[in-house]
């Protein structure tokens, strides 16, 4: 039976864009002239569409305002990101480049659950040579929401791949709570890393059926994905 890892990006596979971060600034400033960032909420977790959302909500603005901006936002978002990114400075989370090979050499499919748009979760990984071990995914640029994203992303593997989810098989891996909940709505397995904002603790109370303290451990990893040894807590 085929295995599928869906991976989140930032934090998991890599630490924070600058780029991305300057990309929303520039974003707000230009299509609804607000001088605002995305640390004025929690947008650990969340889409970029839902982060654009809650960030002007926060700042006063209401939905008439929003919503028929909101893909011109997105336009821009993905412009600025794509055109700069050559200057950010990323920095690949420890143990990812060997876990992702071993995963690719132990023929294990590799897609990403992440709330980035898909122009900037491949220019990205692109730009720290990570992009090529990912064969599809479910992206913010397909649904507000994140739990919408793990159906996206298993349509794309039974389509492309011929993988059929079973109860064992189909793994969502990240580093917050939104990760693991989007995982457990899908009814798939969840690995909570705690790469990111979130403890193992915290990541065990939101329900994750394994929780690693980052990827450096590969075999232990392998060991979950591929039932090499029997590790389920």
């Amino acid at each position: 039976m085929k295995q599928l890892v869906l991976f989140d990006i930032d934090k998991t596979l890599i630490d924070r864009s600058e780029c991305h971060h300057q990309a929303f600034i520039h974003a707000f400033r230009k299509i609804f002239n607000v001088n605002t960032c995305v640390d004025v909420i929690n947008y650990h977790g969340k889409t970029d569409p839902q982060i654009m959302h809650e960030v002007l909500l926060e700042e006063g603005l209401d939905e008439n305002e929003i919503c028929p901006l909101k893909n011109d936002f997105i336009d821009c978002l993905s412009q600025y990101f794509i055109a700069n990114v050559k200057f950010d400075k990323i920095k690949v989370m420890d143990g990812c480049q060997v876990l992702l090979k071993e995963l690719e050499n132990k023929k294990v499919v590799l897609g990403l659950l992440t709330g980035n748009l898909e122009t900037i979760a491949y220019a990205k990984l692109n730009h720290v040579n990570l992009g090529h071990y990912f064969k599809l995914g479910g992206f913010g640029s397909d649904s507000y929401y994140r739990p919408n994203l793990v159906k996206t992303a298993l349509k794309r593997a039974k389509n492309d791949f011929g993988i059929i989810p079973d109860k064992d098989n189909i793994f969502v891996v990240g580093d917050t709570p939104l990760d693991v909940a989007a995982g457990i709505m899908a009814g798939v397995l969840t690995i909570g890393v705690a790469s990111g904002e979130y403890s193992i603790n915290e990541l065990e109370d939101s329900g994750a059926d394994f929780v690693l303290d980052n990827l450096n451990d590969f075999k232990k990893f392998l060991e979950i994905v591929k039932k090499e040894k029997k590790i389920r807590k």
